[in-house]
């Protein structure tokens, strides 16, 4: 089975470098134009077979999957467990902003995302634990000759990329990142359960 990993294209709020969780942004140009060359290029490197078409249900991921869905005739399924990790208070704001006003709190959780959470924010735990107990759904209930596109968010791919693809969730600051309007592609083997990187888009 493979695993299409999309990031979201870009916002305004991403262009002007703000922490955004669960704020509900919209795409903006540019976001919609990477999305729509990202889509060429999943075309061509990859045969799409019986595939499932899975988003975050934050509009700009779901504007998003709606876009490749338009090429691929397939219409996404709104997943709440696909949602980036939420910021809380720290929502909308930059670096620089919170650095001003709660410097101690943001650097316990730079040091520990994983039990640290964002004021009224989540853990990294807490987005863990929600995405690998729907990742596993998945995993047991779909037929295996198949591809599935998830279109996510920076966080959920790093987790992703650290906890299932290297072995080691506390990797999730070492992993290279996903872009917005980027994706990945993955391999499942069932008997060995384990995934392989097989390409970057």
């Amino acid at each position: 089975m493979k695993i299409v990993l999309v990031r979201h294209g870009e916002t305004n709020e991403n262009a002007a470098h703000c922490y955004l969780g669960h704020f509900d942004a919209e795409l903006n140009d540019n976001g919609r134009k990477q999305l729509s060359l990202f889509t060429e290029k999943l075309k061509q490197v990859t045969p799409i077979d019986s595939p499932s078409l899975y988003s975050s249900d934050l509009s700009r991921a779901m504007e998003s999957a709606q876009i490749i869905g338009g090429e691929i005739q397939l219409r996404p399924v709104s997943e709440f467990p696909l949602r980036e990790l939420n910021f809380g208070d720290w929502e909308g704001k930059t670096y620089d902003d919170i650095f001003l006003q709660d410097q101690k709190h943001l650097e316990m959780w730079i040091q520990d995302p994983f039990t640290v959470a964002p004021p009224n924010g989540e853990t990294l735990q807490q987005l863990g634990k929600r995405f690998d107990d729907w990742l596993d759904h998945q995993l047991l209930n779909i037929n295996q000759n198949k591809t599935i596109i998830m279109v996510s968010h920076g966080g959920p791919i790093r987790w992703f990329l650290s906890k299932w693809v290297k072995g080691d969730a506390k990797e999730f600051w070492n992993v290279e990142g996903v872009g917005h309007g980027k994706g990945i592609i993955v391999d499942f083997n069932e008997q060995k359960k384990m995934f392989t990187l097989l390409n970057k888009l």
